[in-house]
């Protein structure tokens, strides 16, 4: 898509993705980089504009009777209790709550869409992580979707099984709604028991707390960074959009997944996904 699809949609004059060689970019690059390297967390505020941020999210918000629901219990790890203690974090689970919207119930003309299928955004991104290649999934179900977080909804404490993950912020909740991280926690050597049961218990001294804004666009790298999303609090509904690339073409997520989600999805809605843009 052209930089015309996403005029009046993300601030071209804060962020000219599409003059990729510009000195604007390259410092916007190297600013990226330095900050993932330390924080695993690189925003970029304000990319969209405020008057399409709240379109989007009200476009969201009508969808949320469709979306599937999840109310779950889930380990940061996979299951393996009778190994462990009972006690052991290994064996904590941690509560998640939202709505999902997922990408065939987004229509192909929402300004949402325009923005993932933005090719110097994508590009941007590629270089950001230094991948030699990058594309946007093929999944009619998770190639683009977004959570929506009632009160009292949660997207407990886990960690991401991809590289990065790439979001934007749509609205925010009257309270609660956080993003909570600890950087680089573990390793491939080591899973730091110790920290993650300090933080189950409730010690808060080495979370981070992002205060993020409706319109930021943001890049986590969270397969090493424990995370969660805080309890909402009040009648507002967190939103956020969600793009899903992967470094293969044609990448559709597991269909056990998808099964899931089907069973989620209300009775009333659960057709198969209708046609959306390439």
């Amino acid at each position: 898509m052209s930089s015309a699809s996403v005029a009046g949609i993300v601030d071209l004059d804060r962020y000219p993705l599409h003059e990729g060689d510009s000195a604007a970019v390259k410092a916007l690059l190297e600013q990226g980089r330095e900050t993932l390297a330390r924080d695993a967390l690189f925003s970029l505020p304000g990319f969209v504009l405020q008057e399409a941020v709240i379109a989007m999210a009200a476009e969201l918000e009508q969808r949320v009777p469709l979306a599937p629901r999840f109310e779950i219990e889930r380990s940061l790890f996979p299951y393996d209790a009778e190994n462990w203690p009972a006690d052991h974090p290994r064996n904590t689970m941690n509560a998640c709550r939202y709505h999902q919207v997922l990408n065939h119930q987004i229509a192909n003309d929402s300004a949402l869409r325009a923005i993932y299928h933005w090719e110097p955004l994508r590009e941007f991104l590629r270089i950001l992580l230094d991948y030699e290649t990058f594309h946007r999934s093929a999944c009619p179900h998770l190639a683009l979707t977004a959570k929506v977080a009632g009160a009292g909804d949660v997207d407990g404490w886990h960690y991401d099984g991809n590289d990065a993950v790439f979001s934007v912020l749509l609205r925010e909740p009257e309270g609660g709604g956080i993003f909570e991280y600890l950087p680089n926690i573990r390793s491939a050597d080591d899973e730091n028991y110790g920290a993650l049961a300090a933080v189950f218990a409730g010690d808060d001294s080495l979370v981070r707390r992002a205060r993020l804004k409706a319109g930021d666009l943001n890049v986590f790298q969270g397969n090493r960074t424990l995370h969660r999303v805080s309890p909402v609090e009040g009648a507002t509904r967190r939103i956020v959009g969600l793009f899903s690339y992967d470094r293969e073409p044609g990448m559709t997520f597991d269909e056990s997944y998808i099964n899931e989600l089907r069973k989620r999805t209300p009775l009333a809605v659960q057709v198969e996904a209708t046609q959306v843009a390439a």
